[in-house]
């Protein structure tokens, strides 16, 4: 392999590192991995370690953005949503549509939980293989791992349209109360 496509293997390598923290989407659905070849094995074995650093960084920032979110999403749930079912049926002005998008707010919020913990054990995984030693599993793992990060993200995406759902509802709700 010429120097040149040796840089860009790793500038590949090392963006698909980091793509893990943005959500960008850089593999198909393919089952399986592509086994490397010798230079590229040795590219991964060779920077390691600067990989590992990029990794754990990532780590870091998910579990922060993570905390933040599962806040987030609790806080809708359980001081807007819900509060706000629990009035219109004590006003005897129930809403099956709120009560349906509460309900389904909170069956993704825990496959979002649930898709977190999947996506942080794979990372863990990830980190505790030597690439240096086994770098086509290091490969192999990191595909997965990058894969389970790509359900978090569509798991956010499913969350927010039924945030948007919801506020389209609370909104047409307060047209009609404006109107009695």
């Amino acid at each position: 392999m010429s120097k040149g496509r040796r840089l860009v293997f790793l500038t590949s390598l090392i963006a698909l590192c980091l793509s893990l923290s943005c959500g960008a989407n850089l593999f198909a659905s393919s089952e399986s991995t592509p086994t490397l070849s010798d230079e590229q094995i040795g590219l991964i074995s060779q920077n390691c370690s600067s990989i590992k650093l990029q990794l754990q960084k990532i780590q870091r920032t998910d579990a922060k953005s993570r905390v933040n979110l599962g806040s987030r999403y609790e806080r809708l749930s359980s001081e807007l949503m819900l509060n706000l079912n629990l009035r219109l049926v004590k006003g005897n002005h129930a809403s099956s549509t709120l009560a349906k998008q509460q309900t389904t707010f909170i069956n993704e919020r825990e496959r979002f939980r649930n898709d977190y913990i999947g996506y942080s054990q794979a990372l863990d995984s990830l980190i505790a293989i030597d690439c240096r030693a086994k770098p086509q599993k290091f490969y192999d793992q990191l595909v997965l791992t990058r894969r389970k990060r790509a359900d978090i993200a569509k798991s956010m995406r499913r969350i927010e349209g039924i945030i948007e759902k919801h506020r389209v509802a609370v909104e047409s709700l307060k047209e009609e109360f404006m109107h009695e």
